[in-house]
């Protein structure tokens, strides 16, 4: 019909409420089902080769990404698998969990292409005696220039 147009087309149409609302149900349902569902956790991810950067995936506080060929060196204790200490030349990473030797080493080596933060609102827990990275700690500034010293002869 001239002049009636899309919206006169529409009216005629005892079925267009519904179409109108299908997609909005369809979005609500798909949105409330990635809210409640966990993921399932991944302390650490290796490459079979070195990579040029590290994720440093956080929960609560912005993630970053340095550069492979800013670190320096990791702080450890050989008897304990529960802290360490990453240096870059900008910056000190503090990452506190469990089972934490091989995370360590994979970034020693520079095959870690990420480390991630568990939380338990978001990630299912792993099983016992598999990696857990509990917390994530960006040491810059004074302190930085504190851990930097010992490093610098005396």
């Amino acid at each position: 019909m001239p002049g009636a147009g899309k919206g006169g087309t529409r009216l005629n149409d005892p079925l267009s409420q519904f179409r109108r609302e299908q997609p909005t149900t369809k979005v609500a349902s798909h949105a409330s089902k990635v809210t409640t569902e966990k993921k399932p956790y991944e302390a650490f991810v290796t490459a079979s080769k070195p990579v040029p950067y590290m994720e440093i995936l956080c929960v609560i506080q912005p993630s970053q990404s340095p550069q492979s060929r800013f670190l320096m060196a990791a702080v450890f204790s050989a008897d304990v698998d529960e802290v360490f200490m990453v240096i870059y030349s900008y910056m000190t990473v503090e990452i506190k969990g469990q089972n934490l030797r091989e995370v360590r080493r994979a970034i020693q080596n520079g095959r870690c292409e990420f480390i991630q933060e568990f939380h338990e609102n978001e990630f299912v827990k792993p099983s016992k005696g598999e990696p857990i990275i509990e917390s994530i700690k960006f040491i810059t500034d004074e302190k930085l220039d504190d851990i930097l010293s010992s490093y610098k002869g005396k």
